[in-house]
This record gives structure tokens, sequence and C-alpha cells, in this order.
């Protein structure tokens, strides 16, 4: 993932940069660098209903995708990612800023629906 020419938002890796990151990118437009704890945070606790786990929380728990041990990047369905994000959006989270976190991956995967655009995820 080319992210040179991209407008980069730094905001929640600031103070990480010894550790992890997920990029989340709009290709040929936008990459948000994002601390990996904060996915911690959002999905460290999923549904054990029995359903099925699909988007950040199966890659999460499953180590797939932008978590799996692999590395690279992943083509990720914007539509499905957001159904799954919204599973967690009343959960309390530990950090204050994982709200903010958590607001920034639902605008840009909300973006991406409406814009018909690919979203690629990577792990730094």
């Amino acid at each position: 993932m080319d992210i040179g020419n991209l407008k980069n938002n730094f905001t929640f890796y600031e103070g990480y940069e010894d550790e992890s990151e997920i990029v989340l990118c709009i290709e040929k437009d936008e990459a948000i660098h994002i601390w990996e704890g904060y996915f911690d945070d959002i999905f460290d606790s999923p549904s054990l209903d029995g359903k099925g786990w699909k988007g950040f929380t199966r890659d999460y728990h499953q180590l797939e995708g932008v978590f799996s041990e692999n590395g690279g990047v992943y083509e990720i369905n914007p539509t499905e990612y957001l159904e799954d994000l919204m599973l967690y959006k009343e959960k309390t989270f530990e950090f204050d800023e994982t709200k903010e976190v958590f607001n920034l991956i639902k605008s840009l995967l909300e973006r991406a629906i409406k814009e018909g655009v690919t979203v690629k995820a990577q792990k730094v």
C-alpha cells in the first residue's frame, strides 16, 4: 500500500511510534494510522452468541486479515466492517480517545460505502 501520496492522519498513533499500528486507507485519497491498542479496546469483548463473527471482530480474534501473522495489505468490505463496528457503539472503552477512534473508523467506512471506493488495511 503506497501511502506516500495520501492525506495521512497520525492523530491516533502519535506517542505510540514504537508499537504496532493499523493503517486504513481509501485508495488514492486518505489514510488513517491507529495505534493497535485502540483496536484492542474496541474489539476485545465480542459477542459469544454463536452467530459467528465478521469484520474486524473475526479478523482480530481469529488472527485473520490485517491481524494475521503473515502481514500484508488486505482489501476490506466497508459494509461488513461497518456493521461489525456498530456492534460496539454502546461499549464503555478503557481509553478516552477510543470513542474518537471508533468515530473516525466509522466515518471512513461510511464514506467508502457512499463513494463506492476500496478500503485497504495493513498492520505496520
